[in-house]
């Protein structure tokens, strides 16, 4: 198996460790688990093997605009995993009052953290202006945002899927998080998002539907682009990815762990 597809499964392997391990600091409070462990892959390639995050120079560092920001768990294990993170810090202060690492994520440009979370809809539309004024200064990052399909619903993410159409941003990648489930049910009942695809494309958008949990397929999407396209890549995911009894179920969207449930989920991470 390709090196760079290895490391990014024993990148993803290791967050979903990380983030059941994050119960100890949780104790008895909700967490956005099913959204989390949906995009792990996802995260785990950008910053595995794909993201320049190894600069300060505003010019040359990728951005990547973490729209579904209640999934924090999830960014803040592929930072820590990629040694952006201290380790202590993530297991001692997430989602603690005053910390740096809050349940839903907070803009940190110091940590790299483009933008915040908890107002659904805005992420696409920083990261087109974000990616707009690369081209205007000559700027070499690339900008990527990572929305989940309950916030396509978003109508500004739609004024932001023609604007960045209309100029040509092609240098910028959407990457949508398509697990079907949101916070009150299947997207299917609520919006449905089946053909989002064949919508991308008519809005002028280069895209390439993906296995969300397939390492080696969002390497390869990742690393296709069109000149004068921006790229989408639809992910298609499982919610609560990795923990049987969380998979596809859309109370996991935010839900705290019992005891029995803590057990179970440890043992099929290889925690215990």
């Amino acid at each position: 198996m390709n090196e760079r597809v290895c490391r990014c499964e024993t990148i993803a392997a290791d967050m979903r460790r990380d983030m059941v391990g994050l119960s100890d600091v949780l104790g008895k409070s909700v967490a956005h688990w099913g959204g989390a462990l949906s995009c792990t892959e996802l995260l785990a390639v950008l910053y595995g093997e794909v993201l320049n995050v190894k600069t300060d120079a505003f010019e040359e560092r990728d951005k990547l605009l973490f729209s579904k920001g209640h999934a924090s768990m999830a960014l803040y294990t592929a930072m820590a995993e990629c040694k952006l993170l201290d380790r202590d810090e993530l297991s001692s202060t997430y989602s603690v009052d005053g910390s740096r690492l809050p349940a839903v994520t907070e803009a940190n440009q110091q940590m790299g953290i483009e933008c915040s979370g908890g107002i659904l809809g805005l992420g696409l539309s920083m990261g087109a202006g974000m990616a707009l004024l690369a081209k205007e200064r000559r700027y070499s990052y690339h900008t990527y945002v990572i929305v989940g399909d309950g916030e396509m619903d978003e109508g500004s993410v739609w004024e932001s899927i023609m604007f960045a159409s209309q100029r040509k941003l092609d240098n910028l990648t959407l990457i949508v998080d398509l697990n079907g489930l949101q916070a009150d049910g299947s997207t299917k009942q609520i919006m449905d998002w089946n053909s989002l695809g064949e919508r991308l494309h008519a809005f002028g958008w280069s895209v390439a539907e993906i296995d969300g949990h397939n390492c080696s397929e969002i390497l390869s999407a990742l690393g296709k682009r069109i000149d004068g396209c921006p790229r989408a890549i639809v992910a298609h995911t499982v919610k609560g990815k990795g923990i049987s009894f969380m998979e596809n179920d859309y109370e996991w969207h935010h839900k705290a762990l019992v005891k029995e449930e803590l057990e179970t989920a440890k043992a099929e991470v290889g925690l215990i």
